[in-house]
């Protein structure tokens, strides 16, 4: 057997996906990291565009509780209902 082509780009991509108030904080605590073959992207995406992004993923987390704070946040539902592996924790 022979090695998989050497490739200079991320191993690990991670897409950290919203708008909320503490998108800067992340955003700037990302920026310091020291990472090798790990990239990590902020971004906002349409309606129509979060589907696409769900269904290239292989793993999704979640770090926010629902609206109502009485069930599971769309996005763990989403998530769910796409077939892959999902990490969560609580949050509040």
């Amino acid at each position: 057997s022979s090695a998989p082509p050497a490739c200079g780009g991320p191993r690990v991509l991670v897409a950290i996906t919203g708008k909320g108030p503490l998108k800067q904080h992340y955003e700037r605590r990302v920026a310091g990291l020291a990472l090798r073959r790990i990239g990590i992207a902020t971004l906002w995406l349409e309606p129509a565009d979060y589907p696409v992004l769900l269904g290239c993923a292989d793993l999704g987390v979640c770090l926010h509780g629902s609206t109502s704070g009485l069930d599971l946040p769309m996005k763990v539902l989403d998530m769910l209902g796409c077939g892959f592996s999902l990490c969560g924790g609580g949050v509040g």
